[in-house]
This record gives structure tokens, C-alpha cells and sequence, in this order.
């Protein structure tokens, strides 16, 4: 749905520095009349000229991310962050001063309130000096990207990504799992000191970011920039907390049992993937197209918007499934902006979990198309706290029929299910994990690498689940490297286990009435970020709440599911 230009030329070209400049400067020196409608008016040309460039950022990642070799992509997207983003930064400072001073701000309250009050911690924290730093971020970003998407192993024949990889440690074998894994966790340590370097750069890029903006450390920036009004660090501790409380247990219970079924005394790290009654891996596709044929099929099962949205993506091949080299590792849904529609990258493996990640993706992907008739861009921008609530939603939904993959296979389709209820299990643990250590790190702003080590293998010790890492202990104090969202989106990671908690509510809801729980779900979704987390929470008739009240009875639901398996 491509809103038509009202202020942004057609044959704007993006990479004109003038051409832009001169666009924001149509808007910074713009008299604006001191009623509603006008000011309305220019807050839509601003969000057009904002949406234009996001898009052509969006498509140039995309691009860049499918083919990290492709060095014309990467030099379309270098020049872009080098040379467009700091003028949108710098006018985006200027342009929300010129907003906050307007007289007639307090009637278009009602409708831009949310955006207001973020637009104005931005002004607080916005330092002049920050524009080249976050351009620097951006580059080292894309220097981390080109590590990883380069790594790749020889293995069975042949050169395999590390997402190819992943098929082995589902095989019944187990000297072929424990060869497979070895063999990428050699690989990964190839890059341990250019990680630790990649990592480094960031950190202290991040520092200084915080330090211009005046924050106390990183930690108090990050929670201002990302809009976190509704919980506080000390609210993350205490989540943490429930999770080695209420979670860690079963995590250890479960681990238990799949040890007893595989006849040995401990798990290895090459024993998490595979059948514990060494049935053989499930192969519930053969390419990527049929892996999206398949989850459409799903989607138009639950749902007729959900089915109708799918196939609109599939038509214009907004998918990319498919694992090769020297593509990014990951996956990821992103917007055009203009454009108004979605994308999904992904690396397919043929395996079952693959499903669970198009189904995940996708659930982002309906979220974008909810929310297309959201006026300005801010608020098709939506918290990650139920961002993802849209997304692991669907997981669980959409686990709910998966027989376009397994027919009438019932032990098929019951291994598929308790595999990802086991996944609810580990995520918490390794949200909680992930998080503190982040917490951990920019608490002690000076460590070392080896001291980042050390830290990390404190929080392992804290959310141990009975794998036994003897002889590993060099994979072990590493094993944070494996997590992008520690270089890319620092702080983005405690979202997934806030929203896990909703999903699972939104999931209880499905069981009851599975049209009312979707109408809702996509109802919040239409409202993008014009309203706040919990109100969003409310319009999904899920509760905004991550203490042990709302947890405990959840988890306990997910327990007697597993357990009927």
C-alpha cells in the first residue's frame, strides 16, 4: 500500500546530499500557521521524506545482508549510513525543536501524544557529536556482518554455512554430532580475537554515545533511546531472577530426561539437538519455496487475513529462505517503509525449526502489514516488547496445525510441538543470560576481553542446566559470541522473554476462541507504537506483567503440555 508523494519528489535520487539537504530544509524553514491542520500537514511531508529514506536504507541492508561479497551492495549501503544518515540525524534534531516550540502541539495531543513524549527525550539526549559516532556503529555493524557471514566450514564433502551445519546435530549418530559441532565451534574460535575486537570497537563507541548525551552510563541512555517507560533495570534483575527461580528448574528437569531416554549420565552440547529416542531428524520440506508454500498453508488455516497476508508476500517474493554462502547469518523481518510492506531474510536448513522461524518472521511481517495505516513513521516503528509478541505468537499458533508439513504423522506432529514447547523452556534461561550479562558488561566499562570471559562463565554457572562442557571450557566462555544481538542491537534481547510471556497469553486465549484471540492480536497490532506497551498488552486482552504472578502459572501450562507428550 504506497501512499502517493505529496512532498518528496519522484526522481528524488537518495544519495544527493544537496537534494536531501534541501528537502529538510523546505521543512526546517517552513511557516507553519498556529492551528492544527497545518501543523498536521508538515508532520506528514516530514514523515513522508523520513519513510522515503528508511525504505531505500531497508532495501540497501537487505541487499547487503543476502550477499555479504557482494562488495557494490555493501558500498550502496556504506555511502548511504555515511553520507545520508548523519544529515537525517542532524535535521531530525532540528526539525523536532521546531515541533516541541509549535503553539499548536497540545491539540494534536490526542492524536501524536505517545510520539511527543518520545520526540522529546530525543531532544534531551540528542548531541551534536553522536552524528559520526552512530554512522562509526553502523560501519563497525557491518564489519562484525562480514566476519560472520563469512564463515563457513568443510564438512561431509562439501563447504557448509554455519546454518547448514545445524542439520548434523540432529543426527542419530552421535560421533557425526560431536564431529559437526566441534568442527563449527573450531571455526567460530578461528574468529574468537577478531570478535572480541569487533566487540570492543562497539562498546566503546556506545560509551561515548552515552557519555555526549550526558547519561550517568550506557545503561540509562539505552533504556531513554529505546522508550522504556513502563520498566526499569531493576525490573530486568528481578525478571532474571523469577527466570533462575521458576524456569532454571524445569530447563534442569527437562534436561534430566532427555539424558535418561539417550541412556547417558550428562548431556553434551552436540546432545541438545537431536531425538532422544534417536528417531531420525525430522525433513519436513525440501526447499525453500516449499517451506513458505507450506506455512501459507498454516496461515490460511487460522486466520483469513493471516492466509490473505501470506500469500500477498509470497506473490511478490518479500521471502528469502534460503542458507548460502556468503549470506548473513540470522534472520529477520524488516519494513519498507514507503512501500508499506514487509520483508523476511532467513537461513533454511531443511530442518523442523525452520518452520518455527517463518512462522515467527511472518507473525512480524502481519504486524507490518496491521499497522500500514499508521500516518507517520514513527508510530509503524513498534516497541519490541510486543513486537515480538507478534511474532513468537505465531509460533504458537501456528503450531496448532502443521499438517500441510507432516500429514497425518502423528508422532511427526508431536515431536514438532514438544520441540517447541522445549524451546519456551531454554529461551528464558538465555534471555535471562543474555541480558544480564549485557547488564554486567556496562556496569564495568573498562574490562578486558578475558575479564568479559570471566563474566560470562559466572552467568553460565548461574543458569547451569546440567550440560556438561568438560574439556570445552574455551567453547563455554565464548559461547556469547554466537549472539548478533550483543553486537548489533545492544540491550535488545530481555523484549523476548517480556513478550514470550505475552505470547503465551495470547496463545492460552487461542485455545479458547481462535478467531477472537487473532482479531485482538491483529486489533493491537493496527495501533503500531500510537499508544503505550501496556495498553497495547490490554487491546490483545493480555496482560503487560512480568513478575512471578503471571509466569509461574504459564510456565506451569507449558510444563503439563510437555509432560503429556
Amino acid at each position: 500500500m504506497k501512499a502517493n508523494r505529496i512532498f518528496v519528489p519522484e526522481n528524488l535520487n537518495p544519495d544527493d546530499k544537496k537534494a536531501v539537504s534541501d528537502l529538510y530544509q523546505l521543512l526546517l524553514r517552513a511557516e507553519i500557521l498556529p492551528a492544527a491542520t497545518p501543523l498536521r500537514d508538515w508532520i506528514l511531508k516530514w514523515s513522508e521524506l523520513n519513510s522515503v529514506l528508511n525504505e531505500v536504507s531497508s532495501r540497501r541492508y537487505v541487499a547487503m545482508t543476502c550477499n555479504t561479497q557482494d562488495e557494490k551492495a555493501a558500498k550502496a549501503y556504506a555511502d548511504f549510513i555515511e553520507n545520508i544518515d548523519p544529515i537525517i540525524n542532524d535535521y531530525d534534531d532540528k526539525l523536532n525543536k521546531k515541533l516541541m516550540a509549535h503553539p499548536a502541539l497540545p491539540s494534536l495531543k490526542s492524536e501524536f501524544g505517545e510520539w511527543f513524549k518520545g520526540v522529546q527525550v530525543s531532544l534531551d539526549l540528542f548531541a551534536p557529536e553522536n552524528i559520526a559516532l552512530e554512522t562509526e556503529e553502523n560501519k563497525e555493524i557491518q564489519a562484525y556482518q562480514k566476519i560472520t557471514g563469512g564463515m563457513s566450514v568443510e564438512f561431509d564433502g562439501g563447504t557448509k554455512t554455519m546454518q547448514q551445519m545445524a542439520t548434523y546435530l540432529e543426527k542419530t549418530d552421535r560421533d557425526i554430532r560431536e564431529k559437526a559441532w566441534r568442527t563449527m565451534w573450531n571455526r567460530r574460535l578461528q574468529d574468537r580475537d577478531a570478535l572480541d575486537n569487533a566487540y570492543d570497537k562497539l562498546f566503546n563507541i556506545r560509551k561515548k554515545i552515552a557519555r555526549n548525551a550526558h547519561c550517568n552510563d550506557f545503561i540509562d541512555y539505552i533504556f531513554l533511546a529505546k522508550h522504556r517507560f513502563d520498566y526499569t533495570p531493576k525490573d530486568c534483575k528481578n525478571f532474571h531472577e523469577s527466570i533462575e527461580k521458576l524456569v532454571l528448574p524445569l530447563q534442569k528437569e527437562m534436561y534430566k530426561k532427555r539424558a535418561k531416554k539417550m541412556g547417558l549420565s550428562k548431556l553434551r552440547p552436540w546432545d541438545l539437538s537431536v531425538d532422544p529416542l534417536s528417531r531420525p531428524p525430522l525433513t519436513p520440506y525440501n526447499s525453500g519455496d516449499e517451506l513458505i508454500e507450506k506455512c501459507d498453508q498454516i496461515f490460511e488455516s487460522i486466520h483469513p487475513q493471516a492466509g490473505k497476508w501470506a500469500r500477498e508476500m509470497q506473490a511478490n517474493k518479500l521471502i528469502d529462505p534460503d542458507s548460502r554462502l556468503g549470506k548473513a547469518p540470522g534472520g529477520y523481518q524488516i519494513g519498507f517503509d514507503e512501500s508499506r510492506v514487509p520483508f523476511i531474510f532467513m537461513n533454511s536448513a531443511k530442518t523442523d525449526r525452520d518452520i518455527y522461524t517463518l512462522l515467527h518472521e511472518s507473525g512480524h511481517s502481519f504486524h507490518q502489514y496491521a499497522l500500514a495505516n499508521q500516518p507517520i513513521m514513527a508510530y509503524r516503528d513498534v516497541p519490541a516488547e510486543f513486537a515480538e509478541v507478534a511474532s513468537m505468537s505465531m509460533e504458537l499458533i501456528g503450531m496448532s496445525n502443521l499438517k500441510p508439513f507432516y500429514g497425518d504423522d502423528k508422532d511427526a506432529i508431536a515431536r514438532s510441538e514438544e520441540n517447541e514447547l522445549a524451546d519456551v523452556i531454554w529461551l528464558f534461561p538465555w534471555v535471562a543470560s543474555i541480558d544480564s550479562f549485557q547488564h554486567l558488561l556496562y556496569e564495568h566499562p573498562n574490562h578486558t576481553p578475558d575479564e568479559r570471559r570471566e563474566i560470562w562463565q559466572g552467568i553460565m554457572d548461574r543458569y547451569d542446566a546440567g550440560v556438561d562442557y568438560s574439556g570445552l571450557e574455551d567453547v563455554r566462555a565464548n559461547l556469547w559470541q554466537k549472539q548478533l544481538h550483543l553486537f548489533e542491537c545492544p540491550f535488545y534481547y530481555i523484549e523476548y522473554g517480556i513478550a514470550q510471556i505475552g505470547a503465551l497469553q495470547v496463545w492460552a486465549n487461542f485455545k479458547k476462541d481462535p478467531k477472537k484471540a487473532i482479531d485482538d492480536l491483529f486489533k493491537a497490532e493496527s495501533l503500531g507504537s500510537s499508544r503505550p506497551i501496556p495498553e497495547l498488552f490490554a487491546t490483545a486482552n493480555i496482560k503487560f506483567d512480568f513478575t512471578p504472578k503471571t509466569l509461574e502459572p504459564l510456565m506451569q501450562v507449558v510444563w503439563d503440555e510437555i509432560s503429556k507428550f
